[in-house]
């Protein structure tokens, strides 16, 4: 195969409360669009697991692997490639890593990785022999009042536009702003305004970057990322989809020059110049 298109972030209804289409769905989509493998990357983070009442630790990994292990059933019934992955969130932030290598059996040894800081948590995906990637590490959004009422339904082309033309444009954290909409004090605040969701956390101990996040309900600024690639040209650069519903689909993805049947497989790939080309649209 000379060609293997694959997509590293994906998510299933069945685990990522976000996510909106279901794991035999997202498989059989992905195959129409002609992609060769997936990695499931549902959400991982405590308020997931917090929300899973009246189970133990082992019932909460086993109800979490669900979304996985329907895709890959329905991989292996169409010969799509279904590869066991997370993005991972710890407690300190709301930053998102994709953690290439990931177990079943590492998952239920060290289910409450989201506990420790950041870090540390790092550090122990590293001693395990994973990859740790940054998801959309400057996300941000444009937030703006329509009949008085907070508007944020603008696609990642239309916002890095309208940055273009209004570079002065207010930032604030997506903290800042969710504090505004519970207090209605939203008249303090000259619109639009730049929600920064993301910024790049522990640099020096990841392994790459998103350098391209195909959710359009989201935009990062290539100047950014151009900038954090000066400071570590070593990192792997990814491009995904972060599919969560029909609109997301194949609007990124790598092609390697070789199949990735497993996670050890796709950690290879990354490492050993196997990506020819990033999809981007």
């Amino acid at each position: 195969m000379d060609k293997y298109k694959f997509d590293m972030h994906v998510h299933t209804s069945e685990t990522s409360g976000c996510g909106g289409v279901a794991a035999v769905d997202v498989v059989r989509s992905y195959h129409e669009a002609g992609y060769q493998g997936i990695m499931i990357s549902d959400h991982y983070h405590k308020v997931y697991f917090d929300g899973l009442k009246d189970m133990d630790m082992y019932q909460k990994i086993e109800h979490y692997l669900e979304g996985y292990r329907s895709a890959k059933a329905e991989g292996e019934r169409l010969g799509l490639d279904v590869v066991l992955g997370i993005e991972f969130r710890n407690i300190e932030t709301d930053n998102d890593f994709l953690i290439v290598g990931i177990t079943e059996e590492f998952l239920h040894a060290f289910p409450e990785t989201y506990n420790l800081p950041l870090k540390q948590a790092i550090d122990l995906f590293h001693e395990h022999g994973m990859l740790v990637i940054q998801a959309h590490p400057v996300r941000f959004r444009i937030q703006n009042m329509k009949d008085g009422k907070p508007f944020s339904g603008y696609r990642n082309h239309q916002m890095l536009e309208m940055l273009r033309e209004k570079p002065e444009i207010e930032e604030i954290s997506f903290q800042e702003w969710e504090e505004a909409v519970k207090n209605h004090t939203f008249e303090k605040y000259k619109f639009p305004l730049k929600l920064r969701v993301c910024r790049l956390q522990c640099e020096d101990e990841l392994d790459g970057i998103e350098v391209y996040n195909g959710n359009y309900h989201w935009a990062q600024e290539p100047e950014q990322i151009l900038q954090i690639m000066k400071r570590h040209p070593e990192y792997i650069q990814t491009s995904a989809s972060d599919f969560h519903e029909p609109g997301h689909l194949a609007r990124g993805g790598m092609v390697f020059n070789c199949r990735v049947k497993n996670s050890f497989e796709l950690k290879k790939a990354l490492l050993e110049n196997g990506i020819i080309e990033r999809i981007q649209r």
